[in-house]
């Protein structure tokens, strides 16, 4: 079996996926490895094994994507590149070497010094701490210098190494899973849905950084394309919204909810309500409320209300959901299919699938009455029986 890329759809899943998998392996008298980005995923990564298999295990590892980097590709071999020890990582969301507010380089910071490694481009000024953003470069530089011997390492320890959430990764990330690629060559799994890119693991414009980039990058490694179309939390009405977000780029989803619940089957599917209704919606179905910023409608929602951003929801999921968007995203729903195209990133696109995709059962949209005529959901009718309509 050689090395593969598993594209898993929102709710179709991915992490029972990478627990059964993983428990194959230690079955198996191996050893897994679960490399993702956020700690709330490691966290549920650790949860659902347990509760799959039993028991913790020494043969299931999860870790954060920069511990991994550090632990395992950078410090055991830090030596051809670096002396000194390196400790620990420093958080950076931007590129640490420019001066704060231009795009002009602090001096004595590009990465080599004749040609010899710069410390000062990867480590703190104390050298005992790594640039998170510089990471994945600098596993890549050790990776050269050590002829791939973390590969090897890795490979001698680890039966399966897991990559979750791999939509997130981003330029020198790809290096380094074509370095790994080197040398295990049937022992990767990489698993993610590109259609929720919204956060990503670093600074920088290296390639690759679109979706259909990341997955041609993997398609030219020799992965083995795989899928997951299967959803299993939201009924079909919603499955079929959220397939037009991304239109031809991904395998149609499948709904594998069969049968509604007795107390959500009187109103289900998605549907757009005036500012007016919120109060009523919200006594009535009691939705998740969902919003692009946390400052959108203060108006018309209770002070004391439980809110989500859509980027705080992504993992989760709702029964019901009441979603309140910018006016990028209203256009959308009006017909304006071409309102992403000229968008520098896919930020607000994926948002959107995002936010669609936290519903089992109903979702609705807050709509000003002047764009209500425009929309391609139906209204929500506040006055029909709740026994009788959707």
């Amino acid at each position: 079996m050689g090395n593969e890329l598993w594209i898993a759809g929102a709710g179709s899943g991915k992490t029972h996926k990478i627990i059964q998998d993983a428990i194959e392996v230690i079955e198996a008298g191996g050893r897994a490895l679960v490399v993702t980005y956020t700690m709330s995923n490691q966290a549920e990564l650790r949860s659902r094994f347990v509760e799959v298999y039993g028991r913790n295990s020494d043969n299931f590892v999860v870790k954060g994507l920069f511990s991994f980097y550090l632990e395992d590709l950078v410090r055991p071999y830090q030596n051809v590149v670096f002396p000194e020890r390196i400790i620990t990582t420093a958080f950076t969301e931007q590129n640490p070497h420019l001066r704060p507010g231009t795009t002009n380089w602090l001096p004595n910071r590009g990465e080599k010094i004749g040609d010899t490694l710069n410390p000062l481009h990867f480590l703190t000024p104390c050298k005992t701490k790594a640039y998170t953003g510089l990471l994945a470069k600098l596993a890549v530089r050790v990776a050269t210098k050590s002829k791939n011997a973390a590969a090897k390492r890795l490979k001698d320890i680890y039966q399966r190494v897991f990559f979750d959430e791999v939509q997130d990764l981003v330029g020198w990330d790809y290096d380094v899973i074509k370095a790994l690629n080197k040398v295990m060559p049937d022992s990767l799994c990489c698993v993610g849905d590109f259609r929720q890119t919204i956060y990503t693991t670093t600074f920088g414009h290296k390639a690759p950084q679109t979706p259909s980039g990341k997955i041609k990058y993997f398609q030219n490694l020799n992965f083995e394309l795989l899928s997951l179309p299967m959803n299993r939390r939201c009924v079909q009405e919603i499955c079929e919204l959220s397939d037009t977000i991304h239109p031809g780029l991904y395998e149609k989803t499948r709904s594998a909810v069969e049968v509604l619940p007795a107390e959500v089957a009187h109103h289900y599917g998605a549907f757009v309500i005036r500012p007016s209704q919120v109060s009523s919606y919200l006594a009535i179905f009691n939705p998740q409320v969902l919003r692009w910023s946390s400052l959108m409608s203060r108006d018309y929602l209770p002070a004391t209300l439980s809110c989500h951003t859509f980027g705080s929801s992504k993992g989760l999921g709702f029964d019901r959901v009441l979603i309140i968007s910018p006016e990028k995203h209203l256009k959308y729903l009006s017909g304006d299919y071409k309102v992403f195209d000229k968008d520098k990133t896919e930020e607000s696109r994926n948002k959107l699938y995002v936010a669609i995709t936290r519903a089992r059962y109903s979702l609705a949209f807050v709509v000003e009455d002047a764009l209500i005529g425009k929309m391609q959901l139906p209204l929500w009718d506040e006055a029909a029986p709740a026994a009788l309509g959707r």
